[in-house]
Protein backbone atom coordinates (compact mmCIF):
# COMPACT_ATOMS: atom_id res chain seq x y z
CA UNK A 1 0.00 0.00 0.00
CA UNK A 2 1.09 3.60 -0.62
CA UNK A 3 1.51 5.78 2.43
CA UNK A 4 1.62 9.56 2.42
CA UNK A 5 2.24 11.77 5.40
CA UNK A 6 0.79 15.22 5.86
CA UNK A 7 2.84 18.11 7.15
CA UNK A 8 3.33 18.53 10.85
CA UNK A 9 0.78 20.93 12.36
CA UNK A 10 1.53 23.77 14.73
CA UNK A 11 1.29 21.53 17.84
CA UNK A 12 4.01 19.29 16.56
CA UNK A 13 1.86 16.18 15.94
CA UNK A 14 2.19 14.19 12.74
CA UNK A 15 -1.01 13.30 10.85
CA UNK A 16 -0.64 10.12 8.82
CA UNK A 17 -3.19 8.86 6.29
CA UNK A 18 -3.14 5.77 4.15
CA UNK A 19 -4.12 5.37 0.53
CA UNK A 20 -5.52 1.90 -0.14
CA UNK A 21 -4.64 0.42 -3.49
CA UNK A 22 -7.73 -0.40 -5.61
CA UNK A 23 -5.60 -2.91 -7.52
CA UNK A 24 -4.81 -4.83 -4.29
CA UNK A 25 -8.50 -5.03 -3.37
CA UNK A 26 -9.26 -6.25 -6.88
CA UNK A 27 -6.70 -9.04 -6.57
CA UNK A 28 -8.07 -10.08 -3.18
CA UNK A 29 -11.60 -10.14 -4.60
CA UNK A 30 -10.51 -12.49 -7.39
CA UNK A 31 -8.90 -14.83 -4.85
CA UNK A 32 -11.95 -15.07 -2.61
CA UNK A 33 -15.00 -17.24 -3.05
CA UNK A 34 -17.89 -15.92 -5.16
CA UNK A 35 -20.30 -13.74 -3.23
CA UNK A 36 -17.70 -12.62 -0.68
CA UNK A 37 -17.28 -8.85 -0.57
CA UNK A 38 -14.19 -6.94 0.48
CA UNK A 39 -15.81 -3.53 0.21
CA UNK A 40 -15.47 -2.97 3.96
CA UNK A 41 -11.69 -2.93 3.59
CA UNK A 42 -11.92 0.29 1.62
CA UNK A 43 -13.91 2.07 4.31
CA UNK A 44 -12.29 4.09 7.11
CA UNK A 45 -11.67 2.23 10.35
CA UNK A 46 -14.04 3.30 13.12
CA UNK A 47 -11.89 3.59 16.22
CA UNK A 48 -14.97 3.95 18.44
CA UNK A 49 -16.48 0.65 17.29
CA UNK A 50 -14.91 -1.74 19.78
CA UNK A 51 -16.13 -4.83 21.57
CA UNK A 52 -15.79 -4.68 25.34
CA UNK A 53 -13.71 -7.41 26.93
CA UNK A 54 -15.66 -9.21 29.65
CA UNK A 55 -14.55 -11.97 31.99
CA UNK A 56 -15.74 -15.48 31.18
CA UNK A 57 -16.72 -15.92 34.80
CA UNK A 58 -18.11 -13.70 37.50
CA UNK A 59 -15.74 -15.20 40.08
CA UNK A 60 -12.01 -14.39 40.01
CA UNK A 61 -9.69 -17.37 39.55
CA UNK A 62 -12.66 -19.59 38.64
CA UNK A 63 -10.45 -22.24 37.03
CA UNK A 64 -8.34 -22.54 40.17
CA UNK A 65 -11.39 -22.91 42.38
CA UNK A 66 -12.96 -25.51 40.07
CA UNK A 67 -9.90 -27.74 40.36
CA UNK A 68 -9.75 -27.32 44.13
CA UNK A 69 -13.47 -28.17 44.27
CA UNK A 70 -12.90 -31.29 42.16
CA UNK A 71 -10.23 -32.55 44.58
CA UNK A 72 -11.64 -31.70 48.00
CA UNK A 73 -15.37 -31.51 47.28
CA UNK A 74 -15.94 -27.97 48.52
CA UNK A 75 -16.88 -24.97 46.41
CA UNK A 76 -15.74 -21.35 46.41
CA UNK A 77 -18.83 -20.52 48.48
CA UNK A 78 -17.85 -23.13 51.07
CA UNK A 79 -14.33 -21.72 51.31
CA UNK A 80 -15.88 -18.27 51.75
CA UNK A 81 -18.03 -19.59 54.60
CA UNK A 82 -14.90 -20.98 56.23
CA UNK A 83 -13.19 -17.60 55.68
CA UNK A 84 -10.03 -19.04 54.14
CA UNK A 85 -8.00 -18.23 51.05
CA UNK A 86 -7.27 -20.50 48.11
CA UNK A 87 -5.13 -23.39 49.39
CA UNK A 88 -3.44 -24.16 46.06
CA UNK A 89 -3.61 -22.69 42.58
CA UNK A 90 -4.40 -24.75 39.51
CA UNK A 91 -0.78 -24.36 38.37
CA UNK A 92 0.55 -25.78 41.65
CA UNK A 93 -1.87 -28.72 41.53
CA UNK A 94 -0.93 -29.43 37.93
CA UNK A 95 2.77 -29.20 38.81
CA UNK A 96 2.33 -31.81 41.53
CA UNK A 97 0.34 -34.15 39.32
CA UNK A 98 2.81 -33.99 36.45
CA UNK A 99 5.98 -34.05 38.51
CA UNK A 100 6.84 -37.69 38.04
CA UNK A 101 8.20 -39.80 35.25
CA UNK A 102 4.90 -40.55 33.56
CA UNK A 103 4.41 -43.74 35.54
CA UNK A 104 0.77 -43.90 34.47
CA UNK A 105 2.03 -46.35 31.86
CA UNK A 106 2.85 -48.85 34.59
CA UNK A 107 -0.65 -48.99 36.00
CA UNK A 108 -1.14 -52.61 34.93
CA UNK A 109 1.89 -53.61 36.99
CA UNK A 110 0.46 -51.91 40.06
CA UNK A 111 -2.83 -53.72 39.66
CA UNK A 112 -1.04 -57.04 39.37
CA UNK A 113 1.04 -56.49 42.49
CA UNK A 114 -2.13 -55.54 44.38
CA UNK A 115 -3.96 -58.63 43.18
CA UNK A 116 -6.32 -60.01 45.83
CA UNK A 117 -9.29 -62.31 46.11
CA UNK A 118 -11.61 -59.30 46.22
CA UNK A 119 -14.54 -59.30 43.80
CA UNK A 120 -14.73 -56.68 41.08
CA UNK A 121 -15.21 -53.70 41.39
CA UNK A 122 -13.62 -53.75 44.84
CA UNK A 123 -10.40 -55.22 43.51
CA UNK A 124 -10.22 -52.45 40.91
CA UNK A 125 -10.83 -49.80 43.55
CA UNK A 126 -8.06 -51.18 45.76
CA UNK A 127 -5.71 -51.54 42.80
CA UNK A 128 -6.33 -47.91 41.89
CA UNK A 129 -5.43 -46.89 45.45
CA UNK A 130 -2.15 -48.81 45.34
CA UNK A 131 -1.30 -47.25 41.99
CA UNK A 132 -2.05 -43.71 43.16
CA UNK A 133 -0.06 -44.28 46.36
CA UNK A 134 3.09 -45.03 44.40
CA UNK A 135 2.93 -42.25 41.81
CA UNK A 136 1.88 -39.61 44.36
CA UNK A 137 4.77 -40.56 46.63
CA UNK A 138 7.06 -40.24 43.63
CA UNK A 139 5.54 -36.88 42.70
CA UNK A 140 6.17 -35.60 46.23
CA UNK A 141 9.82 -36.71 46.05
CA UNK A 142 10.37 -35.12 42.64
CA UNK A 143 8.74 -31.90 43.84
CA UNK A 144 10.92 -31.77 46.94
CA UNK A 145 14.04 -32.44 44.87
CA UNK A 146 13.27 -29.71 42.34
CA UNK A 147 12.08 -27.03 44.78
CA UNK A 148 13.44 -28.06 48.22
CA UNK A 149 9.93 -27.34 49.51
CA UNK A 150 7.24 -29.71 50.75
CA UNK A 151 4.43 -27.14 50.97
CA UNK A 152 2.54 -27.98 47.78
CA UNK A 153 2.68 -31.72 48.43
CA UNK A 154 1.58 -31.26 52.05
CA UNK A 155 -1.45 -29.13 51.12
CA UNK A 156 -2.25 -31.51 48.28
CA UNK A 157 -2.29 -34.38 50.79
CA UNK A 158 -4.73 -32.44 52.99
CA UNK A 159 -7.06 -31.78 50.05
CA UNK A 160 -7.00 -35.43 48.96
CA UNK A 161 -7.78 -36.61 52.49
CA UNK A 162 -10.71 -34.20 52.76
CA UNK A 163 -11.97 -35.20 49.32
CA UNK A 164 -12.21 -38.86 50.32
CA UNK A 165 -14.89 -37.85 52.82
CA UNK A 166 -16.50 -34.82 51.19
CA UNK A 167 -16.82 -36.55 47.80
CA UNK A 168 -17.98 -39.77 49.44
CA UNK A 169 -21.37 -39.53 47.75
CA UNK A 170 -19.59 -41.00 44.73
CA UNK A 171 -19.39 -44.66 45.63
CA UNK A 172 -19.50 -48.22 44.34
CA UNK A 173 -21.83 -50.77 45.87
CA UNK A 174 -21.29 -54.46 46.44
CA UNK A 175 -23.85 -56.70 48.18
CA UNK A 176 -25.61 -53.63 49.53
CA UNK A 177 -22.46 -52.11 51.06
CA UNK A 178 -21.16 -48.79 49.74
CA UNK A 179 -17.51 -47.82 49.29
CA UNK A 180 -16.25 -44.29 48.66
CA UNK A 181 -14.56 -44.05 45.25
CA UNK A 182 -12.49 -40.92 46.15
CA UNK A 183 -10.99 -42.97 48.99
CA UNK A 184 -8.76 -44.53 46.33
CA UNK A 185 -7.24 -41.10 45.69
CA UNK A 186 -6.51 -40.37 49.34
CA UNK A 187 -2.77 -40.90 49.30
CA UNK A 188 -2.13 -38.41 52.11
CA UNK A 189 -0.29 -40.95 54.27
CA UNK A 190 2.08 -41.87 51.44
CA UNK A 191 2.67 -38.21 50.54
CA UNK A 192 3.40 -37.41 54.21
CA UNK A 193 5.99 -40.18 54.42
CA UNK A 194 7.57 -39.08 51.16
CA UNK A 195 7.81 -35.52 52.51
CA UNK A 196 9.43 -36.75 55.72
CA UNK A 197 11.93 -38.81 53.78
CA UNK A 198 12.68 -35.89 51.48
CA UNK A 199 13.26 -33.57 54.46
CA UNK A 200 15.55 -36.12 56.08
CA UNK A 201 17.66 -36.50 52.94
CA UNK A 202 17.81 -32.76 52.34
CA UNK A 203 19.26 -32.38 55.84
CA UNK A 204 22.17 -34.70 55.06
CA UNK A 205 25.61 -33.26 54.24
CA UNK A 206 25.79 -32.00 50.68
CA UNK A 207 28.37 -34.63 49.70
CA UNK A 208 26.41 -37.55 51.18
CA UNK A 209 25.55 -40.13 48.49
CA UNK A 210 21.98 -40.44 49.82
CA UNK A 211 21.29 -36.70 49.68
CA UNK A 212 18.02 -36.03 47.87
CA UNK A 213 19.70 -33.91 45.19
CA UNK A 214 22.05 -36.77 44.31
CA UNK A 215 19.30 -39.30 43.55
CA UNK A 216 18.57 -40.13 39.92
CA UNK A 217 14.99 -40.38 38.62
CA UNK A 218 15.18 -44.17 38.76
CA UNK A 219 16.37 -44.05 42.37
CA UNK A 220 13.52 -41.72 43.27
CA UNK A 221 11.11 -44.16 41.68
CA UNK A 222 12.49 -47.06 43.72
CA UNK A 223 12.31 -44.97 46.89
CA UNK A 224 8.70 -44.01 46.15
CA UNK A 225 7.73 -47.64 45.57
CA UNK A 226 9.32 -48.60 48.89
CA UNK A 227 7.43 -45.84 50.72
CA UNK A 228 4.13 -46.85 49.12
CA UNK A 229 4.63 -50.52 49.97
CA UNK A 230 5.37 -49.77 53.62
CA UNK A 231 2.59 -47.25 54.25
CA UNK A 232 -0.24 -48.52 52.05
CA UNK A 233 -3.33 -49.91 53.75
CA UNK A 234 -4.13 -53.58 53.43
CA UNK A 235 -7.15 -54.53 51.37
CA UNK A 236 -9.26 -55.07 54.49
CA UNK A 237 -8.20 -51.74 56.03
CA UNK A 238 -8.82 -49.89 52.79
CA UNK A 239 -12.31 -51.31 52.31
CA UNK A 240 -13.25 -50.56 55.92
CA UNK A 241 -12.09 -46.97 55.44
CA UNK A 242 -13.91 -46.61 52.11
CA UNK A 243 -17.11 -47.98 53.61
CA UNK A 244 -17.01 -45.72 56.67
CA UNK A 245 -16.28 -42.62 54.60
CA UNK A 246 -19.15 -43.37 52.25
CA UNK A 247 -21.72 -44.07 54.98
CA UNK A 248 -20.60 -41.15 57.15
CA UNK A 249 -20.93 -38.74 54.22
CA UNK A 250 -24.37 -40.04 53.29
CA UNK A 251 -25.54 -39.74 56.89
CA UNK A 252 -24.77 -35.99 57.07
CA UNK A 253 -25.93 -35.09 53.55
CA UNK A 254 -28.99 -33.38 55.01
CA UNK A 255 -26.82 -30.71 56.66
CA UNK A 256 -24.96 -27.65 55.32
CA UNK A 257 -21.44 -28.27 54.07
CA UNK A 258 -19.78 -26.63 57.08
CA UNK A 259 -21.46 -29.15 59.42
CA UNK A 260 -20.71 -32.37 57.53
CA UNK A 261 -17.41 -33.40 59.06
CA UNK A 262 -18.06 -32.07 62.58
CA UNK A 263 -21.37 -33.91 62.75
CA UNK A 264 -19.81 -37.14 61.50
CA UNK A 265 -17.23 -36.90 64.27
CA UNK A 266 -19.75 -36.05 66.97
CA UNK A 267 -22.04 -38.91 65.92
CA UNK A 268 -19.03 -41.25 65.94
CA UNK A 269 -19.44 -42.22 62.29
CA UNK A 270 -15.67 -41.80 61.87
CA UNK A 271 -13.35 -43.83 64.15
CA UNK A 272 -10.80 -41.34 65.46
CA UNK A 273 -8.75 -44.17 66.92
CA UNK A 274 -7.56 -45.10 63.40
CA UNK A 275 -4.56 -43.41 61.78
CA UNK A 276 -6.44 -42.45 58.62
CA UNK A 277 -9.24 -40.75 60.59
CA UNK A 278 -6.68 -38.81 62.62
CA UNK A 279 -5.03 -37.76 59.35
CA UNK A 280 -8.43 -36.61 58.06
CA UNK A 281 -9.08 -34.64 61.24
CA UNK A 282 -5.69 -32.95 60.89
CA UNK A 283 -6.48 -31.95 57.32
CA UNK A 284 -9.77 -30.33 58.35
CA UNK A 285 -8.06 -28.59 61.27
CA UNK A 286 -5.49 -27.03 58.91
CA UNK A 287 -7.72 -26.22 55.91
CA UNK A 288 -11.17 -25.64 57.45
CA UNK A 289 -10.05 -24.46 60.89
CA UNK A 290 -13.24 -22.50 61.56
CA UNK A 291 -15.45 -25.53 60.96
CA UNK A 292 -13.81 -27.78 63.56
CA UNK A 293 -12.61 -25.23 66.11
CA UNK A 294 -13.63 -26.14 69.64
CA UNK A 295 -14.47 -29.79 68.94
CA UNK A 296 -13.01 -31.71 71.91
CA UNK A 297 -12.95 -34.96 69.95
CA UNK A 298 -10.57 -33.50 67.39
CA UNK A 299 -8.47 -31.60 69.89
CA UNK A 300 -7.99 -34.81 71.85
CA UNK A 301 -6.43 -36.68 68.93
CA UNK A 302 -4.38 -33.80 67.50
CA UNK A 303 -2.77 -32.57 70.72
Amino acid sequence: MNMKAANTNGEGSLNVTSARSPRLLEWLTHLTQPGFSLDLLSEPFDREDKTSATSSSTAPHADDWNIVHHICGYTLKDFGTADIAMPLTAAEIDYFRRNHRGTEGHISRDFLTAQTDLPSPLAELYGLYRHRARIDAEAALFLAQSTSSMRVARVMADLLAIGAFANGLEYVSYLGVTYSVPCAFDTSAEIDRANLEAARRLALPADHPSHLLKLTPDELGVLASSIAEKSALTAEEFLEKANMLSEARQDVNRLPAEQHFATAVIERDLPLQTSWAVRLAGAYARIFTKWVAGLPEIQAVLH
